[in-house]
This record gives C-alpha cells, structure tokens and sequence, in this order.
C-alpha cells in the first residue's frame, strides 16, 4: 500500500486525504442526525463529494499497478525477442506513461533499464544516476534515524547495495552501447562485454546490449 501511495502526486494524495477526513465528517453528522431524530436527506446528498475524492486517486493507484505489471511484461518479451516489434511500442508507451510516477530508486532503475533496452543511453545514464542519488539520501536518511531507534543499520543494507550496483552496470552498459568502430574492434568489444559482471535482473538487458553493439559495429565495418 506504501509504495503505490507513492507513486501518486502530491495533488492525488491531498485529495484521498481530504476525501477520507470529509467522509468521516460526514458520517459523524449523519450518527448525530440520526440520534436526535433530525432529517437526513440533505446530509446525504454530500455523501457523494467524499467518495468521489476517495474514488480518484484509488482508481489511479489500480491503473499504475496495472502499468507496472504490464511493463514488466512487455520489457520481459523484448528482452526474450528484440524482434517483437509490438512488445517494443507497448514498452515504449509505459515507459513514457510510468517515468513521470518514477519516485523510487526500485522504479527509476526499472525506468532506466528500460531506456537502455530502447536504444536511449543518455537517458538511461540519467535515470541510473537519479537512482543513486535517491538511494543515497535514502541510505543517509535511514541511518540518522537508526541513531535516535534501536535499529540494526545493516537493515535492507544488501538492498540498497543492490541498487547501487544495478545502476553502476546500466552506466557501463550504457557505454558500451554507444561505442563505435573508432573505439574498440569486434574482438574487444566482445571481450569487454564479457567481462562485465551484472546481476541476474540485467543478464538479459546485456544480452540485448551486446547483440546490439556488436551489431553496429559489423555494420561501420
């Protein structure tokens, strides 16, 4: 529940908020009415502001749990099949849709293996760089609290780490995907893919990669 909160806008939040708070006014008044016998008509005819308030955002927060699903989905497929072409436009369309909602370092990494898998380094680059930042200040922020709570700081340490990593490997894959025939030959850059080390989420995002690369390279040649 925490993380699709997240994902939604400022706005979106103020508004359920608002909507909870008003509903809750609303059945208070409609209890007192009730007890001392008052009509209740006119008191129900507001019932229908609260829901719709509540109503919004929870729609919104379905949908982008729907999207998340459906982008996994889609970037699953064209990692199994760069061919896909179809695969490849419904990614390229939730890419775009779910990057605006894109708050956690978790998404933002998605996001930017996303961008790379499209052929979109500099943004990929950008996004790995954002995920970061994020989990930096998450990190600092998570061990000033665990100074003032008897907390293990090591909690989700392997987590955070993992982010880290996966956004350093985007960055070199990224690299590796502009390299051109003036940088490296066939061999090396072969070679040098090989070596890279990725997690097992990225396996088949260097796969794509290297294909790729390697690709462009025999076509300048």
């Amino acid at each position: 529940m925490k993380a699709l909160l997240n994902d939604l806008y400022l706005y979106e939040l103020v508004l359920l908020l608002l909507g909870v708070f008003l509903f809750l006014i609303l059945s208070a008044g409609l209890v007192y009415y009730i007890i001392k016998k008052e009509e209740i008509k006119k008191l129900l005819l507001f019932f229908p502001i609260p829901i719709l308030m509540i109503g919004y955002p929870s729609v919104k927060e379905i949908t982008i749990s729907s999207d998340k699903i459906a982008f996994s989905k889609y970037q699953e497929e064209y990692i199994n099949n760069p061919e896909d072409t179809i695969a490849k436009q419904n990614l390229e369309k939730l890419t775009e849709k779910l990057e605006e909602r894109a708050h956690s370092p978790e998404d933002i990494i998605e996001i930017s293996k996303a961008k790379l898998l499209l052929g979109n380094s500099k943004e990929a680059v950008q996004y790995a760089n954002k995920a970061i930042k994020i989990e930096k200040e998450r990190k600092e922020r998570t061990d000033s609290e665990s100074t003032s709570i008897t907390k293990d700081p090591s909690v989700n340490a392997s987590q955070k780490s993992k982010i880290t990593a996966q956004a350093k490997q985007l960055k070199q894959l990224a690299r590796i995907q502009n390299m051109n025939s003036n940088d490296i030959d066939t061999n090396a850059l072969n070679a040098k893919i090989n070596e890279l080390k990725v997690d097992k989420e990225l396996v088949g995002t260097k796969e794509i990669i290297k294909r790729k690369a390697l690709g462009n390279l025999k076509v300048k040649n």
